[in-house]
């Protein structure tokens, strides 16, 4: 179906992604590498959008419209990897490949030009942010799945310590809910040597450091509930001056929406009794929220077959992976699957130094992708 130029092609585009890695809401250069290619490569039509673009290849209006997504954007990470194609921007690094998630559409945009397809519209979605968990919402909130019609739509992630090329099915829920919650606590300065003439956050910051681990085994959740100190900073480096401002940042995560709703309410409840017994003010926010991304029985059982039917290797998951995918917004709105990708059994974790995405997975992922349309 595909011949090695054609694939030599998306590997050193892969590369030259990873060379321009770019942050979330800043993969300016990143959809212009992308967008040129498949203008000179395949006869899709570019439609721009505000901070996203996606590729169309449309037969008829009537048709089913099927939309396949990969995410764009890097991570805060320095690049560690001895390679020719090295991150050119100081602390961003594809660590987590969203560089060949893109590269599989851009093959896929290449297979399907190929090998022409009548029976469906396809549309290939490269969106922004999935970092943050503003990619997705941004898209459906600019009504991209309503507009065109989406009645399907899919996406996947490489995932180490799978075997090489193996499509990793899950069953309802793929990956789980998360958001970053931000605990201020503001009491009132004194002398470190007069401390009863303030208002210190401290001891309320103790007890809340210790409920927001002790919260996920409180109660009756539906499945897995998860919360994480990320940072706690409390006063200044002044030892004549007793802390009157504290900051507790943690993530909670689990495995359902409701879930997630529980332990963020137990949590606010905690902080606002614990602050009121100690004088202080509070307030609370959030940052990088993420939805369930909850799988479709009939596209998962889409998934399923079409492996079956082509002698590719699948793993069953039996737990929600416990990190989150803004690609659950869509699944609100749309029937849709979300799948793995195995990228080696040995393969270096996402969001550490030595990952690379292994270039040797692009073009079976891009043709699984073909044969489920």
């Amino acid at each position: 179906m595909m011949d090695k130029e054609k694939l030599r092609l998306v590997v050193e585009l892969r590369h030259e992604l990873h060379k321009n890695a770019e942050l979330s809401g800043k993969e300016e250069t990143t959809q212009n590498i992308l967008k040129n290619f498949i203008k000179r490569n395949t006869s899709f039509r570019i439609v721009d959008k505000k901070g996203y673009f996606y590729a169309v290849y449309k037969n008829k209006e009537n048709l089913p419209n099927i939309a396949i997504r990969a995410d764009m954007d890097a991570v805060p990470i320095d690049e560690n990897i001895k390679t020719g194609y090295c991150s050119i921007n100081k602390g961003v690094s594809h660590k987590c490949g969203h560089d060949g998630h893109s590269s599989i559409l851009v093959m896929l945009a290449l297979l399907i030009e190929e090998n022409k397809l009548y029976h469906k519209n396809i549309y290939l979605l490269f969106q922004p942010a999935e970092e943050i968990g503003q990619g997705a919402k941004q898209i459906v909130e600019d009504n991209f799945l309503k507009e065109n019609n989406i009645d399907e739509i899919y996406s996947f992630h490489n995932i180490p310590n799978y075997k090489k090329g193996s499509i990793l099915i899950k069953e309802e829920v793929f990956a789980c809910a998360s958001k970053g919650m931000i605990i201020k606590l503001k009491g009132k300065p004194s002398h470190a040597a007069y401390p009863e003439f303030g208002t210190n956050p401290s001891i309320a910051a103790a007890d809340i450091i210790k409920f927001i681990s002790e919260a996920p085994k409180i109660g009756n959740y539906k499945g897995m509930v998860l919360s994480t100190l990320i940072n706690v900073s409390i006063g200044e480096k002044a030892f004549g001056t007793s802390a009157s401002y504290g900051e507790i940042m943690t993530t909670i995560r689990a495995e359902n929406e409701d879930d997630l709703n529980k332990i963020e309410n137990k949590i606010k409840e905690f902080t606002k009794i614990v602050s009121k017994e100690n004088k202080l003010q509070y307030s609370i926010s959030f940052c990088d929220e993420f939805p369930e991304t909850r799988n479709h029985k009939k596209c998962v059982d889409k998934i399923r077959q079409v492996a079956i039917n082509n002698n590719v290797e699948t793993e069953k998951i039996h737990s929600a992976f416990r990190w989150s995918e803004d690609f659950g917004y869509y699944l609100k709105d749309v029937k849709g699957c979300m799948f793995g990708i195995g990228s080696g059994l040995n393969h270096p974790q996402l969001h550490t130094l030595e990952y690379d995405f292994p270039d040797d997975i692009i073009y079976s992922s891009a043709k699984f992708l073909y044969l489920i349309l």
